[in-house]
């Protein structure tokens, strides 16, 4: 670029022009005439020794990109590892050439960024990370971005409707880990409002909606404390709409507000709203990227993702056109894939407990980078007897950089399951300890209503496969893959669950699981042995684990669900005001949606678009939605709790459970290993639930009725068990607490659970036990409990844990869980009983100090 040189300095720049300023003009580098990437990369004069030639894959995926390339959108699949970036950057400088731009690389977040542009730099091509930079604005460099700074209230590129602002229009944009960067595009269309004025008067605005969804969750709301989270209902946001958007607009020049509330205002009669004691969260139910032209207009957008199987999200929450995720550019086989061994040391060993792997992975540390990646900072503190290397969002990057540069140890990743390269020796071993969690008031409004469906386990399982992946970078590159949580083992146990996996992927998993006989009852040593051969590169590994992957087919694309295009076309349709015909499209393509949850949840929709032209009709859509789902809005007046019973002797009843739900002794093994997982207390906003269901579960093992009436209906306790005999236990749970007195308000709860059963049990037959499940015993002075009430304390709770592993063992040998009489001798002997358990788990609270 020319610059301008002033000063008294005209002698030299008359020099420069004598000597043959302009003699090279004209005479641009070869390389940007030339626009097939295998050419192109070659004619690279700078880039690094390490990139002496493309890889076949790359060189496969570029060459079938090429031919398709006018195509407006393309999703590129390419296992983790294999060489995305460079793909991505060089079809953008392909485009460039051709004259098509500007150019942009999205990426989810910053660290991914920064890992983007060392790549640009190492190959030679031009990239900045400025918007202004005036090779991007000339379309001579590519411009590197995360997500967030295209899409926003207030973007640089330009936003529908703003004034003073013209959108830019691109050439080709490539979105990298599109998987990844929808939950940051989402964010952008959302808007969080922390408890205080605002809040307040929201939450008083919609009192009585909020009331008539969960009595108990308004209780902890008006409170202030508590984990309660309360959808407010589409037909009460609707009809106080007026003045609710009156007081948003008040937070609209928040420091985060200020970029989400121009891409809602114009929408908010759509927008979803949950509110808990601590914030309330207003978002659009699917991303409205008109608003931002210069993403809905580029000529050409690129998809890259990892070989998950379910690329309908590329569809339904980046707009992409339907017809590429069924012709997605993949190399001509799955095989370009690092090696990993995959293990499950406490659900294929009793004999190895947490502490040990743990203590093992210390060791390990010693000579190897060993990587954890944990879902919370609660789930992060298990580890900080063994490292002080915990790392969040604000701190990984700089990890990361340590962990390539050389070697540091033991390190843990809180909710890093994406995003992250770590090749080589960055990371030997992997840690997988928990499952993905979901933490937004609105997402956890949805996995409440959506349970265990299709679409909530796809998107946890692909987040297990990323989190896998961030071990192995290239087809030479390994890591050994530890699974620590019951609850992931249990995720990928299932032939449905293994299908969602990558080929790569499913592959390893089965050859590791052959392993399992020699490890099955070993101790942790054992296993340490088979993680040192495979660091070692043991032939006798090695030479099974290339084979399994060679030449590994990838699977064709499925066809996408006809709900999926239903729901992004209703959205449309409704953004427009065109409400009838949102509604009509939505219904019309969940005719075929076999499960029903999903299916209630997607009428609900239809129903909230119907509401704004037809009340009555939504309201009859919104009954029948119930019928199909009990986990979503009640409308007033609408509940109906059904009698909870224990038809028949309670070992007959277990045995029946169990024999039906397992098949064999190890998916009985994993799943109560599962249940107890959830079963223990955290002080984490948003376990609860999970805990509330783990106590179902648990009673349905043990053969008694087991119910969630306030989940399921809004009214009654957290849990009721009919252990036998007409007598019953109205539970609340109370697994997040902390506290070493039991509150006035928890004890009140517990009362109100009471008089609830009494009104629906009023015959003089039905008998109940109130139980709380608390840290403490103790209430405090003004705390009464009610008479006859007991406390199944954490401690206590521990011990059932362990007798309920024991149990189950018990029941695995020789299938004796097929076995009546084994059963029940096994509920007598762990004391679970009916006519057992209160007395041998519960204890009356202690006096009040």
């Amino acid at each position: 670029m020319l610059a301008i040189v002033s000063g008294g300095n005209a002698r030299g720049w008359a020099g420069q022009l004598a000597m043959g300023l302009f003699d090279n003009l004209g005479s641009s580098s070869p390389t940007k005439r030339i626009i097939e990437p295998v050419r192109l990369f070659r004619a690279l004069p700078n880039r690094e020794d390490r990139f002496v030639a493309p890889r076949d894959i790359q060189a496969e995926v570029w060459d079938a990109w090429f031919k398709r390339r006018t195509e407006h959108d393309l999703i590129l699949k390419m296992n983790t590892g294999s060489g995305k970036t460079v793909v991505g950057l060089l079809i953008l400088l392909s485009s460039l050439n051709e004259g098509v731009g500007p150019a942009v690389y999205l990426v989810p977040d910053r660290h991914l960024q920064r890992q983007v542009v060392r790549t640009a730099e190492a190959l030679g091509v031009p990239a900045t990370t400025e918007f202004d930079d005036p090779g991007f604005r000339r379309a001579e460099s590519i411009l590197i971005v995360t997500v967030a700074k295209l899409i926003n209230g207030r973007s640089r590129f330009g936003i529908r409707g703003a004034p003073g602002v013209r959108p830019l229009q691109l050439g080709a944009l490539v979105v990298d880990d599109a998987h990844s960067s929808i939950p940051f595009v989402e964010d952008q269309f959302s808007m969080t409002i922390p408890a205080g004025e605002t809040y307040r008067a929201i939450r008083d605005l919609f009192a009585d909606d909020i009331k008539d969804q969960s009595l108990s969750g308004w209780n902890e709301i008006r409170a202030g404390a508590g984990s309660a989270v309360v959808p407010i209902p589409y037909w009460s946001w609707q009809a106080k709409l007026d003045r609710a958007a009156a007081l948003l607009a008040g937070q609209a020049s928040d420091d985060e507000n200020q970029f989400r509330w121009p891409l809602l205002k114009d929408h908010l009669e759509l927008c979803d709203v949950a509110i808990t004691p601590t914030e309330l969260e207003i978002a659009l139910p699917t991303p409205y990227l008109d608003a931002v032209p210069s993403f809905t207009g580029a000529q050409r957008r690129i998809y890259m993702t990892a070989t998950l199987a379910d690329d309908s999200v590329v569809v339904s929450r980046l707009g992409a056109d339907p017809a590429t995720a069924l012709t997605p550019v993949t190399p001509a086989d799955a095989s370009d894939l690092g090696d990993r061994m995959i293990l499950t040391p406490l659900q294929t060993s009793r004999s190895v407990s947490i502490s040990d792997l743990q203590l093992s992975m210390v060791a390990f540390a010693r000579s190897y980078n060993v990587v954890v990646i944990v879902p919370s900072r609660f789930r992060a503190k298990s580890w900080e007897p063994y490292t002080t290397e915990i790392h969040r969002a604000d701190t990984i990057s700089a990890c990361v950089d340590r962990l390539e540069s050389g070697h540091v140890g033991l390190v843990v990743f809180v909710a890093k399951y994406d995003g992250v390269d770590l090749p080589g020796n960055a990371c030997r071993i992997l840690v997988i300890d928990g499952l993905p969690e979901r933490y937004s008031p609105l997402e956890r409004v949805e996995a409440a209503a959506l349970g265990d469906t299709d679409v909530i386990r796809t998107n946890q399982i692909q987040r297990i496969e990323q989190g896998m992946g961030r071990g192995v970078r290239s087809a030479t590159d390994f890591s050994a893959v530890i699974l620590l949580d019951p609850r992931l083992v249990q995720r990928l146990d299932l032939r449905a669950d293994l299908d969602v996996l990558s080929p790569g992927t499913r592959a390893q998993i089965a050859l590791s699981r052959e392993l399992e006989p020699a490890l099955k009852g070993q101790p942790m040593a054992r296993f340490d042995d088979a993680i040192r051969d495979f660091l070692n590169r043991d032939p006798a590994w090695t030479g099974p684990a290339k084979s399994v992957l060679d030449a590994l087919p990838y699977p064709p694309p499925a066809p996408l669900p006809a709900y999926v295009l239903a729901e992004r076309e209703a959205f449309e349709f409704a953004t427009m005001g065109r409400f009838l015909q949102a509604g009509e499209r939505l219904l019309a393509g969940i005719d075929e949606v076999d499960d029903a949850w999903l299916r209630g949840w997607l009428k609900q929709r239809a129903a909230s678009y119907l509401q704004h032209v037809d009340a009555n009709r939504a309201r009859d859509i919104q009954r029948s939605a119930l019928i199909d789902n009990n986990f979503i809005l009640h409308p007033a007046l609408d509940v109906t709790v059904p009698r909870l019973t224990l038809a028949g002797q309670q070992a007959a009843l277990a045995t029946a459970y169990l024999d039906h739900t397992f098949s064999d002794a190890r998916s009985l093994e994993i799943h109560v290993e599962a249940v107890l997982a959830d079963l223990t207390p955290a002080p984490v906003p948003g376990t609860h639930k999970a805990f509330e269901k783990a106590v179902q579960e648990l009673g349905q093992l043990l053969g008694f009725g087991s119910a969630r009436p306030d989940n399921d209906y809004r009214v009654g306790p957290d849990n009721l068990w009919a252990t036998g005999n007409d007598h019953y236990m109205v539970i609340e749970c109370k697994s997040e607490a902390v506290s070493t007195r039991i509150s006035r308000s928890e004890l009140e709860q517990l009362s109100h659970s009471v008089d609830w059963f009494d009104s629906e049990y009023s015959e003089p037959r039905y008998t109940a036990t109130p139980v709380l499940i608390h840290p403490s015993r103790t209430p405090f002075a003004d705390a009464i409990p009610r008479q006859g009430a007991r406390v199944l304390t954490f401690e206590k709770l521990a011990e059932l844990r362990d007798a309920a592993r024991d149990w189950t063992q018990a029941l695995t040998v020789d299938a004796a869980f097929k076995d009546e009489s084994k059963v029940k001798a096994a509920l007598a002997q762990f004391g679970f009983l009916g006519s057992q358990f209160e007395s041998r788990w519960t204890q009356p609270p202690l006096p009040s100090t």
